[in-house]
C-alpha cells in the first residue's frame, strides 16, 4: 500500500541497520506519539497505565516492524497494536473490561447521537449531564465502547475500525448502531425522569 504517508519510513525501518534505522524509527514515534497515548488514555482510563502501554506499543512495534506487509496503513496497525495491549491489560490488572475515559464525554455523545450538530445543539452542558453521559458509556460493553472510541474520539473511517478490531465492516457499523440506541435510550429515559420529576432507579 504504496498510499501510505509512512511507507518510506516504514521501509526504511525495515530495510536498514543501525543509525539509519533508529533515526527512521525515531520519525514513526514522533509521529505518532501523542496519538497513541491518547488512545492508550481512552481506552485505559489513567496516565499512567497508559504510559506503559505507549512505550510497550512501540517496543512491540519496533521488534515487529519486519512483520509489516502494507495490506493496511501502518497506523491502523500501530493502533491494532495499542488496542489489543489496552485489552489484555486491562484484563491482567483488573479482570473487568475497559472503561471509555475522557474530560469530553458530553461532546461525544453530541456526535454520537447526531454526527453534525449545530453550535446550539450540543448535548450534555453541565457537569451532572457529562458525568450522565460518561457513566452510559461506561455501561456499554467493551466491543461497543471499542467502536465508540475509534469511531468518534479518532475519527476513524468504519473500513480502518474493521482493521484494528479485526471484524467485518457490517460488525463494525453493527455496533455503532446498538451504542447508539443504548445510550440515547439510557440518556433519554434519564432525562424524562428528570423532567418528570420522579428520579427513580
Amino acid at each position: 500500500m504504496n498510499q501510505d504517508p509512512d511507507f518510506e519510513l516504514v521501509r526504511r525501518c525495515q530495510r536498514e541497520t543501525g543509525a539509519a534505522r533508529d533515526n527512521a524509527f525515531r520519525n514513526l514515534f514522533e509521529s505518532y506519539r501523542d496519538r497513541v497515548f491518547n488512545l492508550a488514555v481512552r481506552l485505559l482510563g489513567n496516565a499512567a497505565d497508559a504510559e506503559d502501554v505507549a512505550q510497550e506499543a512501540f517496543v512491540t512495534v519496533f521488534r515487529k516492524i519486519h512483520e509489516f506487509r502494507f495490506s493496511s496503513r501502518f497506523y491502523t496497525w500501530l493502533y491494532r497494536v495499542v488496542f489489543n495491549l489496552c485489552v489484555d491489560h486491562r484484563r491482567k490488572s483488573t479482570g473487568g473490561s475497559m472503561p471509555v475515559a475522557g474530560d469530553s464525554g458530553a461532546q461525544l455523545l453530541a456526535r454520537v447521537t447526531d454526527p453534525s450538530p449545530g453550535p446550539s445543539e450540543s448535548l450534555g452542558e453541565g457537569e451532572e449531564r457529562q458525568q450522565q453521559v460518561e457513566r452510559a458509556l461506561r455501561r456499554l460493553s467493551e466491543p461497543l465502547r471499542a467502536a465508540v472510541v475509534l469511531r468518534y474520539m479518532e475519527d476513524m473511517p468504519y473500513e480502518e475500525i474493521a482493521d484494528v478490531l479485526g471484524i467485518s465492516l457490517g460488525t463494525v457499523k453493527s455496533r455503532l448502531n446498538r451504542a447508539h440506541e443504548q445510550l440515547e435510550r439510557a440518556l433519554g429515559r434519564k432525562s424524562a425522569d428528570e423532567a418528570s420529576g420522579t428520579g427513580g432507579d
